[in-house]
Protein backbone atom coordinates (compact mmCIF):
# COMPACT_ATOMS: atom_id res chain seq x y z
CA UNK A 1 0.00 0.00 0.00
CA UNK A 2 1.07 3.76 -0.75
CA UNK A 3 1.79 6.22 1.62
CA UNK A 4 -0.75 8.36 0.06
CA UNK A 5 -3.56 5.28 -0.13
CA UNK A 6 -2.02 4.34 3.39
CA UNK A 7 -3.06 8.16 4.58
CA UNK A 8 -6.38 8.54 2.42
CA UNK A 9 -7.78 4.63 3.91
CA UNK A 10 -6.91 6.24 7.61
CA UNK A 11 -8.28 9.34 6.31
CA UNK A 12 -11.87 7.61 5.66
CA UNK A 13 -11.70 5.31 8.61
CA UNK A 14 -11.32 8.24 11.19
CA UNK A 15 -13.70 9.98 9.38
CA UNK A 16 -16.21 7.41 9.68
CA UNK A 17 -15.53 6.65 12.70
CA UNK A 18 -15.82 10.39 14.07
CA UNK A 19 -19.39 10.53 12.66
CA UNK A 20 -20.47 7.57 14.17
CA UNK A 21 -19.13 8.35 17.31
CA UNK A 22 -20.92 11.87 16.84
CA UNK A 23 -24.28 10.59 15.88
CA UNK A 24 -24.34 8.42 18.91
CA UNK A 25 -23.74 11.37 21.19
CA UNK A 26 -26.26 13.37 19.59
CA UNK A 27 -28.75 10.71 19.70
CA UNK A 28 -28.88 10.32 23.50
CA UNK A 29 -32.13 8.92 24.35
CA UNK A 30 -34.68 8.85 27.32
CA UNK A 31 -37.12 6.72 28.00
CA UNK A 32 -40.96 8.19 28.53
CA UNK A 33 -43.07 6.55 30.15
CA UNK A 34 -46.75 5.99 28.93
CA UNK A 35 -48.84 3.78 30.30
CA UNK A 36 -49.08 1.36 33.35
CA UNK A 37 -51.72 -1.37 33.14
CA UNK A 38 -52.65 -4.17 35.69
CA UNK A 39 -53.07 -7.09 33.87
CA UNK A 40 -53.74 -9.67 36.65
CA UNK A 41 -54.25 -8.17 40.20
CA UNK A 42 -53.43 -9.82 43.71
CA UNK A 43 -53.95 -7.21 46.57
CA UNK A 44 -54.14 -9.93 49.33
CA UNK A 45 -49.71 -9.56 47.77
CA UNK A 46 -49.97 -5.91 46.73
CA UNK A 47 -52.21 -2.73 45.87
CA UNK A 48 -50.74 -0.10 44.10
CA UNK A 49 -51.88 3.46 42.85
CA UNK A 50 -49.56 5.02 40.67
CA UNK A 51 -49.85 7.54 38.02
CA UNK A 52 -47.54 8.50 35.87
CA UNK A 53 -47.63 12.25 35.80
CA UNK A 54 -46.83 14.37 32.84
CA UNK A 55 -44.81 17.71 33.71
CA UNK A 56 -44.29 19.67 30.63
CA UNK A 57 -43.86 17.72 26.71
CA UNK A 58 -41.74 15.31 27.69
CA UNK A 59 -40.90 14.14 31.05
CA UNK A 60 -43.08 12.17 33.40
CA UNK A 61 -43.08 11.75 37.06
CA UNK A 62 -43.82 8.90 39.13
CA UNK A 63 -46.12 9.24 42.27
CA UNK A 64 -48.10 7.20 43.96
CA UNK A 65 -47.98 4.13 46.49
CA UNK A 66 -47.38 0.41 46.91
CA UNK A 67 -49.10 -1.13 49.55
CA UNK A 68 -46.95 -4.60 49.86
CA UNK A 69 -48.71 -6.96 52.85
CA UNK A 70 -46.90 -9.79 52.77
CA UNK A 71 -43.06 -10.28 52.95
CA UNK A 72 -41.69 -10.97 49.91
CA UNK A 73 -38.50 -13.29 49.53
CA UNK A 74 -36.69 -15.35 46.83
CA UNK A 75 -40.00 -18.06 47.14
CA UNK A 76 -41.48 -15.26 44.87
CA UNK A 77 -39.69 -15.25 41.15
CA UNK A 78 -39.87 -12.58 39.01
CA UNK A 79 -41.00 -12.85 34.97
CA UNK A 80 -40.28 -10.00 32.81
CA UNK A 81 -40.20 -9.68 29.13
CA UNK A 82 -39.38 -5.90 27.40
CA UNK A 83 -40.66 -5.25 23.65
CA UNK A 84 -39.41 -2.91 21.27
CA UNK A 85 -40.88 -1.55 17.93
CA UNK A 86 -39.83 1.18 15.87
CA UNK A 87 -42.85 2.17 14.90
CA UNK A 88 -46.15 3.31 16.73
CA UNK A 89 -48.11 0.37 15.01
CA UNK A 90 -45.41 -1.86 13.91
CA UNK A 91 -45.11 -5.30 15.57
CA UNK A 92 -43.48 -5.38 19.07
CA UNK A 93 -40.68 -8.23 19.42
CA UNK A 94 -38.71 -9.43 22.38
CA UNK A 95 -35.28 -7.96 22.93
CA UNK A 96 -34.66 -9.33 26.58
CA UNK A 97 -35.79 -11.60 29.26
CA UNK A 98 -35.61 -12.29 32.89
CA UNK A 99 -37.69 -15.87 33.67
CA UNK A 100 -38.00 -17.08 37.50
CA UNK A 101 -35.70 -14.98 39.22
CA UNK A 102 -36.33 -14.74 42.71
CA UNK A 103 -37.43 -11.16 44.07
CA UNK A 104 -34.40 -10.98 46.61
CA UNK A 105 -31.99 -11.19 43.83
CA UNK A 106 -33.99 -9.22 41.05
CA UNK A 107 -33.70 -6.19 44.20
CA UNK A 108 -30.03 -6.85 44.59
CA UNK A 109 -29.15 -6.68 40.92
CA UNK A 110 -31.50 -4.92 38.60
CA UNK A 111 -33.07 -2.76 41.11
CA UNK A 112 -29.94 -2.02 42.45
CA UNK A 113 -27.91 -1.30 39.64
CA UNK A 114 -30.07 0.75 37.32
CA UNK A 115 -32.90 2.52 39.96
CA UNK A 116 -32.61 2.34 43.73
CA UNK A 117 -29.75 5.50 43.51
CA UNK A 118 -32.38 7.58 42.54
CA UNK A 119 -35.09 6.26 43.77
CA UNK A 120 -34.29 6.58 47.49
CA UNK A 121 -34.31 9.99 46.81
CA UNK A 122 -37.95 9.84 46.11
CA UNK A 123 -39.57 7.34 47.73
CA UNK A 124 -38.69 4.89 51.11
CA UNK A 125 -37.54 2.86 48.52
CA UNK A 126 -36.65 -1.18 50.05
CA UNK A 127 -33.10 -1.47 50.13
CA UNK A 128 -31.89 -3.76 47.86
CA UNK A 129 -29.31 -5.27 49.71
CA UNK A 130 -31.94 -6.78 52.71
CA UNK A 131 -34.36 -9.98 52.36
CA UNK A 132 -37.13 -10.41 52.46
CA UNK A 133 -38.46 -7.40 50.97
CA UNK A 134 -40.44 -6.52 53.81
CA UNK A 135 -44.00 -5.81 54.45
CA UNK A 136 -44.17 -1.96 53.76
CA UNK A 137 -46.57 0.84 52.65
CA UNK A 138 -43.89 2.29 49.93
CA UNK A 139 -44.45 5.85 49.36
CA UNK A 140 -43.23 7.69 45.77
CA UNK A 141 -43.44 11.09 45.32
CA UNK A 142 -41.86 12.91 41.85
CA UNK A 143 -39.38 10.45 40.61
CA UNK A 144 -38.04 11.55 37.29
CA UNK A 145 -37.24 7.60 35.72
CA UNK A 146 -33.20 8.24 34.80
CA UNK A 147 -32.46 6.60 31.60
CA UNK A 148 -29.30 7.14 32.10
CA UNK A 149 -28.63 3.89 33.95
CA UNK A 150 -29.55 1.75 30.64
CA UNK A 151 -29.15 4.59 28.43
CA UNK A 152 -26.90 2.20 26.39
CA UNK A 153 -29.56 -0.39 25.79
CA UNK A 154 -32.37 2.05 24.43
CA UNK A 155 -33.33 2.27 21.21
CA UNK A 156 -35.68 4.73 18.91
CA UNK A 157 -39.25 3.75 19.26
CA UNK A 158 -42.06 2.22 21.60
CA UNK A 159 -41.21 0.13 24.37
CA UNK A 160 -43.49 -2.75 26.38
CA UNK A 161 -42.57 -4.40 29.39
CA UNK A 162 -44.37 -6.89 31.04
CA UNK A 163 -43.88 -7.97 34.62
CA UNK A 164 -45.39 -11.11 36.48
CA UNK A 165 -45.06 -12.25 39.98
CA UNK A 166 -44.81 -15.94 40.27
CA UNK A 167 -45.31 -18.10 43.49
CA UNK A 168 -45.60 -21.76 43.90
CA UNK A 169 -45.32 -21.89 39.68
CA UNK A 170 -47.97 -19.95 39.38
CA UNK A 171 -48.21 -16.19 38.01
CA UNK A 172 -50.55 -14.35 40.76
CA UNK A 173 -49.61 -10.76 39.72
CA UNK A 174 -49.08 -9.17 35.98
CA UNK A 175 -48.19 -5.41 35.09
CA UNK A 176 -47.85 -4.07 31.58
CA UNK A 177 -45.81 -0.72 30.83
CA UNK A 178 -45.63 1.00 28.28
CA UNK A 179 -43.32 4.06 27.00
CA UNK A 180 -41.58 5.67 23.94
CA UNK A 181 -38.08 7.01 23.52
CA UNK A 182 -37.47 10.65 22.53
CA UNK A 183 -33.78 12.48 22.30
CA UNK A 184 -32.39 14.19 25.00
Amino acid sequence: MKLKDFIFTGFLFFTIVSNTTADKEKKKLKLVLDKLDKVKDAEHILKTDITFDKVGDDEVKINGQVEQSIDLDDEYKINMDVFHCSEKDGEFKKVIGVANVGVCQVMANQYKKYFYDTLKNHANAPDPDKCPVTQEIYVVKDYPLDSSKFQKFLKPGFYKTVVSLIHQEEEVLQYTFEGHTEEE
